[in-house]
């Protein structure tokens, strides 16, 4: 087996593996979503767990992939993965797997996002609600300089009179 064969053995069980977590990792957090949704804190607790546990197997493959390319005289850039890629492997296999894995990790990015952003939302709720228990104001989302809302500490429009 030549270096170009030997490296791309190496290459395609490394992209596999990611592909593998990142798909477990979008498992992972869609369950999230649906916890998040079902307010199953239980649930969440374990997810995050999981997440974590994934997360830390993507450092170790990606630990990996920079050792694959400092042996095979790239860096670890986007373009030097590709053109490592294109180095060892005429038939494009790796190519195609890596796109796929860079698709499927952007769908994890954009379920992230969205959990993010219903955690966020049930955070301000739980705060409204404690701050009309406690019998103190309620802050007015209001419209900062760059157009998005703000609670009233920014300096900004009141939403109700925009």
């Amino acid at each position: 087996m030549n270096d170009r064969q030997h490296y791309r053995s190496q290459m395609l069980d490394l992209l596999r593996a990611e592909f593998d977590c990142a798909g477990q990792l979008h498992a992972t957090l869609t369950a999230e979503a649906e916890a998040l949704a079902s307010r199953d804190v239980d649930r969440l607790e374990r997810l995050v767990g999981d997440k974590q546990a994934l997360m830390q197997t993507f450092e170790a493959l990606e630990l990996r992939k920079q050792q694959i390319l400092e042996q095979t005289g790239f860096s670890g850039a986007n373009r030097d993965i590709e053109a490592c890629i294109d180095w060892c492997d005429d038939r494009g296999q790796l190519k195609r797997g890596w796109h796929l894995l860079l698709e499927r990790i952007r769908r994890c990015q954009q379920q992230n996002r969205i959990n993010g952003a219903t955690l966020d939302s049930s955070r301000r709720h739980a705060q409204q609600a404690l701050a009309i228990l406690r019998g103190q104001p309620i802050a007015v989302p209001l419209y900062n300089p760059t157009g998005s809302t703000a609670l009233n500490e920014d300096n900004g429009r009141s939403l109700a009179k925009a």
